[in-house]
């Protein structure tokens, strides 16, 4: 029998079911991280807004001052040796190329038709 990947990262087009696919897997005993959350985190520590902007420009400031991997090195910080986790929002090369480098990942590219997509996201009124 194949042993269980380790680290699920997701990856995906807005709408497409990255949150389903994320809660498929915590059901399964899996712990869940956002490599969002660390920008979060870090928004909360300066006191500033958690808004999409402040989130884009965070991110930017962190992968220009720390690397373009950062978000995903601080998240495996988290997620411990020998930690079983699916962990979302993975946006660019750096940080795919750093999660495989890690034992155990395998990433999901997840994606919907647009028109499913567009419903969801209007549903979401955000």
């Amino acid at each position: 029998m194949k042993t269980p990947p380790r680290l699920i990262g997701l990856t995906g087009t807005n709408g497409a079911g990255k949150g389903e696919a994320a809660a498929f897997f915590v059901a399964r005993g899996y712990a869940y991280f956002s490599l969002s959350d660390v920008i979060r985190d870090e928004l909360r520590e300066r006191g500033e807004p958690e808004n999409r902007d402040g989130l884009i420009r965070t991110g930017n400031a962190l992968r220009e001052s720390f690397g373009p991997d950062v978000l995903a090195r601080r998240t495996m910080a988290k997620v411990g040796p020998g930690g079983r986790a699916v962990i979302d929002s993975i946006r660019n090369t750096a940080e795919i190329d750093y999660l495989r480098r890690q034992d155990g990942f395998v990433l999901l590219a997840i994606d919907a038709p647009v028109e499913l997509r567009f419903a969801r996201v209007a549903a979401r009124g955000r």
